[in-house]
């Protein structure tokens, strides 16, 4: 059996990168039915501009969806954005940084988990996925 064969519920953080990519695409190859399948990408919007162009260009050849993510300081935590939508100037990590009042640092190093983890997670919550 495939390691990629989906059981129930499946969430897949697409980072954006080219083994994200690979994963996702092993995933799509080895489903018929991805009506359990949750993908999404988390965009600090300080990505590289490529990295967006890709996570767009994925989503419109495999023709699956990807929720586009980012950090908000507000009662949700996060808002779903989509490639025109989303941050380019650094926004969310700003924010993060303004919400903190200290910046990340090898001691504290809470960009991937504010910025990409958590926010995952309060999506799912308000999906009913997560508690």
């Amino acid at each position: 059996m495939s390691p990629y064969k989906l059981s129930g519920t499946t969430v897949v953080s697409f980072s954006g990168g080219r083994t994200s990519a690979y994963m996702l695409r092993q995933v799509l190859d080895n489903n018929d039915d991805q009506s359990d399948l949750v993908v999404a990408f988390a965009n600090t919007g300080k990505e590289h501009p490529a990295t967006l162009d890709f996570v767009r260009e994925c989503a419109e050849r495999w023709a699956v969806p990807i929720v586009w993510l980012e950090f908000r300081d507000n009662e949700a935590g996060f808002e779903v954005v989509d490639f025109a939508s989303a941050s380019r100037q650094g926004e969310p990590f700003e924010a993060l940084i303004r919400k903190r009042k200290y910046l990340p640092n090898p001691v504290t190093r809470f960009c991937t988990i504010d910025l990409k983890i958590r926010i995952i997670h309060k999506y799912l919550r308000s999906l009913g996925l997560s508690t």
